[in-house]
């Protein structure tokens, strides 16, 4: 019997987001779970695109530039905003976004929590450009 894929948007995904802890069985957003998943990732894409830029004012100015334009977009466009980001450095959209991107439960409040990390990252430039954190 062949295996049927699931996709973020398809119906059964609900289970793989309550696996994940994102969702309740009554459909009910963890919100402590999908701030954390916000907040990591949010993290990880800033260090990776200061891997990549190699500079800190590349980096900031991409950052920036996104959380300037999450502002005038719709957050399904800000989440491809993200995604083509990861496509320009040559890495993979993490799965569990992947996943967020299905769900309108929670495709608004990941991309929020996300956008406002990353504002965060980038007004912390003299502790990153002081320090050895790069």
């Amino acid at each position: 019997m062949a295996r049927q894929l699931i996709s973020p948007f398809d119906p059964a995904a609900k289970k793989r987001l309550q696996q994940m802890d994102l969702i309740s069985e009554t459909d009910q957003v963890n919100a402590d779970t999908l701030e954390a998943v916000s907040v990591v990732h949010a993290a990880l894409f800033f260090s990776q695109i200061l891997d990549a830029c190699g500079d800190w004012d590349g980096a900031i100015s991409i950052c920036r530039r996104l959380v300037a334009q999450a502002a005038l977009v719709s957050d399904r466009q800000v989440l491809l905003l993200i995604s083509i980001q990861y496509d320009t450095i040559a890495k993979p959209l993490p799965e569990v976004i992947w996943w967020i991107s299905g769900s309108e439960l929670l495709l608004s409040p990941f991309v929020r929590g996300f956008v406002h990390r990353l504002d965060e990252l980038c007004g912390e430039e003299e502790a990153f450009k002081g320090g050895d954190v790069l």
